[in-house]
Parts: C-alpha cells; structure tokens; sequence
C-alpha cells in the first residue's frame, strides 16, 4: 500500500506549525549515543523515517532506546552493544544512508560494523568512497560482502590527518565519529561546517570529546579513552523552516513557523527578502509571508556552508516560476538535482536546464555532462497534474506547486516526505490546505 494526496490547489496557506530537531542532525546524535559509556538523553526529537530507521539499527545492536511519550525525548542506553546479525540489519538496506554513519561507533564499541546497501534520495551520485577512504585511513579493514560491507579494525582506530576533496556534510560526520575515541590525534582539513555539524560537535563535546574548529574548515580532534553519555535538545531544522517558508510565498500565505532559527537560516532570509517575501523575526520562531505585489528574479547558487543551502533550492524555484522575469539558478552541490522541475514544467512552468555553469564561477560539474544550471521564466500560471515524487526536497517542492496551482493534483510516492518531514498531512491540514489523503496498491 502506498498513500495519494489529491490536492486542489489555489488555496493560500495560513496558520501555525511548529519546527522540531532537524533532520540532518538527529539521526547523527542517536548514532554518537554509541560512544558513550552512560545513557544520553536526545530531545526536539521529530517523528520522521530516519529516525524510525536509526532506533530499529541501534537496537539491533543492543542500545536500548525509551522514548518519553509525552516530550518525545529519547534516552539511548549503548552498555549493553552488541554484534547484530547481518540479515537482520540487511532488513534495513535502502531505507536510509545514515548506517554508513554507525561505522565508527560500533568499531569503538564492539570491534566491528556491516553495513548494508545504502538507500537515500536519488539526486546525484553520492557515493560512500569518502567514507570508507575516511575509514582506511584511520586503520580499518573494509571488506565487500554480499548484501554489504564488512569494516573491522584488529588494531583500533588510529588518529589520522585527513584532507577532504570537497567539504562533505557525511565525510565531516564520519571523521567526527571515528576520531573522538581514536588514538591519537586527527586533523581534517576540508571539513563541512554547516550548523548540524557544530551541533554535531556540541553533542560530542558534552560526552567528554575534545574538539576544535579552525576558521579555514580545519577541525582538530583530541582522541580520548572513554565518553560519557549526553543530554542535548537538537538544533531546529532549518530545511523545513524553509520550505514552509517558500510555501508561504508560493501561495500567496501567511505561516508563523514555530521554533525556525533566524542564525542558522541568514543566508536563505536574505535571498527571501531580495525574492520579495516578508518576514517577521521573533524570539520563538520567524512568520514568513506574502506580502502582496510582484516577486523579484535574482540569480542564485548553491554552496556548502555559509552558502545557500542545495536542500533550500528546490522549494524556491517554485516560488521564482512566479517571479516578474528571469531567474538563473546554478547548483554547485548535488549535479542532478533540478530533475523534480520536468514535473513543475507539466504544470505550467517555464523552465530550461543547462550542462554549462550559468553562475559567477564555474563548478566541480561544469565539465561534465550534468544539467546541472536552471533558466526560470516568470510569472507562469500553475494547473494541476499527476506527480509521483522523485525524492525528499524535490517531492516537497511539488507539493507547493500543487497546492498554489490550479485545479487538482494527484501526487504519489508521498510516503518519501515522512523522512523528513513530521507529519507534513496534518501541517498542511491546519494550515487550511484542501486536500484528500487516500491508500493505494
């Protein structure tokens, strides 16, 4: 069974929804609960597939993990790890690609990891060789098995000097992870910087990790014997904020996001701004709306941290198909990422995708054969279609088209925006959006 959501659109959304613990953060800190010698005790958690996927994994390996049925707070016991059965793990392949995170951690614990075959959104090649480079290099043993991967370490994970080709969110973590119990001391050079790795960090450092960043993306980590458990509230999520931001000022709304990070989200608040969206910055939250008259083009790239951010890109082109001219769009960090506008396109949108870098710089997929630069023409009127979602940001993107198009729309493969987003069906209910939720075979 799978879920359709049959929108009937040109309705402006309006109302209150409340951003938790964010996505790219949480999952991490479940994973680092495995260093530790203590429970922690993880809070600001969201009801989304990874982490469904991530207490199944651990639990697998003998973490205990309770959720409070009130706060939705999770304490992660890891003292009683253990080595879990490679069918039962295997269960899990394709569901997410936080396992490869785990590899670190239950070498530190139990002295080995396999993990299976690796699912995610299908955006580009995101390949884990940086993470079994990262592994390598610090001592361990990387065998293909069927079904997966068998990582051991027979002398330990050993401190390394790492240097990143590129400034890799799930390489930084992977060092992270490894490095805070390895011998020794690690310096990684290259490393991402994004607000859920310093999180990432804080969390680590409250277990008794020593950690240093430098200015010029170099972290120093301080290998220590043992770690003590944690008790942290997660950073908001910052994606989420921002897509009910561009759903805001897609259809024409009003949403107060409860919980949104003015500090986390500059760059995305700016570029809202020079949009023509309107905000209003408070102590719990930021109310993003349309504030009438015309949206502004702009041209706009995406970058690592401090950058705009790729998973803010999708939600705001469909807000730029109703900018007054021509907007340029050139993503720099995932190369096939504008595959979800062939879907805006049947709607009504005006959209052509380039191989060349239509930006001030020219990027890592500039000489490849990737469309990975977008032309929006604007403003174009929307109309309703069938659309089965391609992947999590994209599938969220289509769903804001929908509901500021006209006529109705019959979107499927829903089920893939429950992994990150918490329960999206009843935000969007409250939010006034006209909608029907029906099961498919």
């Amino acid at each position: 069974m799978s879920s359709v959501l049959t929108i009937r659109g040109g309705v402006p959304l309006t109302g209150r929804v409340t951003v938790r613990g964010a996505k790219n953060l949480v999952p991490k800190a479940m994973v680092a609960s495995l260093l530790g010698n203590e429970p922690s005790v993880l809070r600001n958690v969201p009801e989304i597939k990874d982490v469904e996927v991530v207490t199944s994994l651990l639990q697998l390996h003998g973490v205990t993990v309770q959720k409070d049925p009130i706060t939705g707070d999770l304490t992660l016991d890891p003292q009683n790890a253990k080595t879990a059965s490679s069918t039962a793990i295997d269960a899990h392949a394709g569901d997410s690609r936080i396992p490869i995170l785990l590899c670190g951690p239950l070498i530190h614990a139990i002295g080995e990891a396999f993990i299976p075959d690796l699912g995610g959104c299908k955006i580009g090649d995101r390949p884990i060789d940086y993470h079994l480079n990262v592994l390598r290099q610090f001592g361990a043993v990387v065998e293909k098995r069927p079904g997966g991967i068998h990582i051991s370490a027979p002398k330990g994970l050993q401190g390394a000097k790492i240097s990143l080709p590129y400034p890799s969110v799930g390489a930084t973590e992977q060092v992270l992870l490894s490095a805070t119990r390895a011998e020794g001391i690690t310096e990684l050079s290259g490393a991402a910087t994004e607000p859920e790795i310093i999180d990432l960090i804080a969390v680590l450092q409250k277990m008794g990790a020593i950690i240093s960043v430098q200015t010029d993306r170099t972290i120093r980590i301080e290998g220590v014997k043992d770690l003590g458990g944690y008790d942290h509230r997660a950073l908001a999520d910052r994606n989420e904020s921002a897509s009910w931001a561009s759903a805001a000022l897609v259809t024409r709304g009003d949403i107060f996001v409860e919980g949104a990070s003015q500090r986390d989200m500059m760059t995305f608040l700016n570029t809202y701004r020079k949009v023509g969206g309107g905000m209003d910055i408070r102590e719990d939250g930021i109310r993003f709306y349309h504030p009438g008259g015309k949206l502004s083009p702009l041209v706009l790239e995406t970058d690592v941290h401090p950058g705009f951010m790729t998973d803010w890109q999708q939600p705001l082109v469909v807000a730029l198909t109703q900018a007054e001219g021509v907007s340029i769009v050139h993503e720099t960090v995932y190369e096939n990422r504008f595959g979800f506008t062939d879907a805006l396109t049947r709607m009504g949108a005006t959209i052509q995708v380039h191989r060349e870098c239509l930006g001030s710089v020219p990027c890592r997929f500039g000489q490849r054969n990737f469309l990975h630069s977008a032309v929006v023409s604007g403003p174009t009127p929307l109309r309703g279609t069938d659309i089965d979602i391609p992947d999590l940001r994209g599938g969220f993107s289509h769903l804001i088209a929908a509901l500021a198009a006209t006529g109705t729309s019959r979107v499927t493969g829903i089920d893939i925006i429950n992994r990150g987003y918490e329960r999206f069906t009843e935000k969007l209910a409250a939010l006034g959006a006209d909608f029907d939720l029906t099961d498919s075979k």
